[in-house]
């Protein structure tokens, strides 16, 4: 048994001594552990038949045996080594390979799928060509066979193009007409000025199809430039009726309320055109209209800022909020609000007339009486008629420039 412990610690030592110097650390375990695996599996010899040997013979079996075990540990070791370095040389040109093939495939595939794509496109435009040619030839044909049946009308109606407006044919022609035309016919009326016309018109419209909100709001429109308010609230109720959330029936209902004096009810409109469009610059500035009318300036300065913040060159909204300034006697804000104004539309007379009262209420003859020029050189017969019983312009109306300007 003890020799047999020194054969063991023997081979241990001298595998850890060899392979420690020649290969690396893995290899090593790898070879220990296939040594011990073969050293356990052999079969032992007795003791009495060790026992017979001599102390020499036994060495030199011993170191025969060993040095056998490391052979056969190192062949199979380095037989895995070199597996493993074949596989990793192979690998990346496997990988290569494998990336060449499937671009080749794809390329081709690309290839086909373009060549594809242009026999479609190019049998596409044929059908088309063919499809044009065909649609040709049929209306040729049509037209030519129209030409005997104009003739054969003519022979029959002869007087027709002077019949053409009796009454049976424009009857028949009424009832051709839809809704939307007769508000189209309302519409080219309106913007001819024939303001009666246009009203016959959409109630044409109305009576076809009742619920055209847009044709009550025109109508509306119209009746408020003839200057009949009650007809054209009653337009406006129409249309808000049919379209709750209406801004623009909203808003021009409110100005028909505004002038007829009714200030409240006119903002209460004003603010619902705003709730249904909050960014509606023509609202807000009626709203502030309406404000001051009712002599709340504060309250009118700030809906011609919220008009002004929509629409930064609105110069309506910018010539009120200067005369809502300058009865809050703000007169420097004023005079910038007016020029700011004079930026957008420098040929606004009233502009250049609201900065001469200004200046007229600061006692600041001479900017009131240029300013007071400007205005009457764009527009000198409403000037001179505003001029003579403007109150704001009473320190100047002593002023020899003023009186030429008023005689």
């Amino acid at each position: 048994m003890e020799i047999a412990t020194q054969v063991r610690i023997t081979k241990a030592m001298r595998l850890s001594s060899i392979f420690r110097k020649s290969i690396s650390p893995i290899a090593l375990s790898t070879i220990l552990v296939c040594a011990s695996s073969v050293s356990a599996s052999e079969p032992r010899p007795t003791l009495l038949i060790q026992q017979e040997f001599p102390q020499q013979q036994v060495k030199e079996e011993i170191r025969d045996r060993v040095q056998e075990e490391v052979d056969i540990a190192f062949g199979r070791t380095a037989v895995l080594l070199n597996g493993l370095i074949i596989a990793l040389t192979l690998f990346p040109t496997a990988a290569g390979v494998g990336v060449w093939f499937l671009l080749s495939k794809l390329s081709k595939q690309t290839t086909i799928a373009r060549q594809e794509i242009e026999s479609l496109h190019y049998d596409t435009i044929s059908q088309l060509k063919l499809l044009i040619s065909d649609a040709e030839t049929i209306l040729g044909e049509i037209q030519q066979q129209s030409h005997p049946a104009e003739a054969e009308t003519d022979l029959l109606f002869p007087d027709a193009q002077i019949q053409e407006f009796a009454p049976v044919n424009y009857g028949n022609y009424q009832k051709l007409l839809t809704a939307g035309d007769y508000a189209k016919q309302g519409d080219a009326c309106f913007f001819e000025n024939r303001y009666q016309d246009a009203i016959a018109a959409y109630d044409q419209a109305l009576q076809i199809q009742p619920d055209l909100a847009d044709t009550w709001n025109n109508r509306g429109v119209v009746l408020t430039r003839m200057q009949r308010y009650p007809e054209a609230i009653a337009s406006y109720e129409q249309a808000t009726t049919i379209r709750p959330n209406y801004p623009d029936a909203w808003n021009n209902r409110g100005v028909v309320l505004l002038e007829l004096q009714k200030y409240q009810e006119a903002i209460g409109c004003y603010e619902q055109a705003i709730q249904a469009k909050p960014d509606y610059a023509d609202a807000w500035n009626n709203r502030g209209v309406a404000f001051s009318k009712m002599q709340e300036y504060e309250q009118a300065v700030i809906s011609y800022n919220q008009a002004l913040q929509i629409k930064n060159d609105y110069t309506d909204a910018w010539n009120n909020r200067g005369v809502a300034l300058s009865k809050l006697q703000k007169y420097e804000a004023a005079i910038a609000s007016y020029d700011n104004a004079a930026k957008i539309r420098p040929d606004f007379y009233r502009i250049w007339y609201n900065k001469a009262r200004c200046y007229a209420l600061q006692g600041k003859i001479e900017l009131a009486i240029e300013n007071l020029k400007r205005a009457f050189n764009l527009n000198p017969n409403v000037c001179k008629e505003l001029a003579k019983t403007e109150a704001d312009l009473e320190k100047i109306r002593e002023h020899e420039a003023f009186k030429q300007l008023i005689n």
